[in-house]
């Protein structure tokens, strides 16, 4: 699914959302629409940026183990 976009320089794009991600990483995006609506970066309200986890690392690694 392609996201519209407005870059800063006032340019319109349909973009993926890990260009969109880019984009709003390097602050090249001004505008872009969700489905209620176009969302202002920097006044509109965004998901949180996960943050690193410090604790100790407690998930079991191997997935698709068979050992019972």
């Amino acid at each position: 699914m392609l996201i519209p976009v407005v870059l800063s320089g006032g340019h319109e794009e349909l973009v993926s959302k890990d260009e969109l991600q880019f984009l709003m990483f390097t602050k090249q995006v001004v505008f872009f629409k969700r489905t209620d609506g176009w969302v202002v970066l920097g006044r509109d309200k965004m998901r949180n940026q996960k943050a690193s986890y410090r604790g100790e690392e407690r998930r079991q690694h191997e997935v698709f183990s068979l050992d019972y």
